[in-house]
């Protein structure tokens, strides 16, 4: 956690990207205690690149699309980049 912390500090942004849920994962939870240590670094929103908040598909096509893309990652850093 020290070495998020420095680099929100030195770059003031943080994207998290996790294969798990929105909600109580480890994206989520580093997006938190980056909140809570490092807020006035911050120069844009913590971006969460994660799968959707539905249940993990059984299918193997299906969990391909379900896990977070590069595409969907080179979103979320352009996204806080513009701020």
């Amino acid at each position: 956690m020290d070495t998020v912390i420095d680099s929100v500090e030195s770059t003031g942004r943080l994207v998290c990207v996790d294969e798990a849920h929105p909600r109580c994962s480890i994206a989520s939870d580093v997006g938190a205690k980056v909140a809570q240590e490092a807020f006035k670094s911050l120069k844009a929103g913590i971006q969460m690149v994660t799968a959707p908040h539905t249940p993990v598909p059984f299918s193997p096509a299906l969990e391909d699309i379900y896990v977070p893309t590069a595409g969907q990652i080179a979103a979320a850093v352009e996204k806080t980049m513009a701020h």
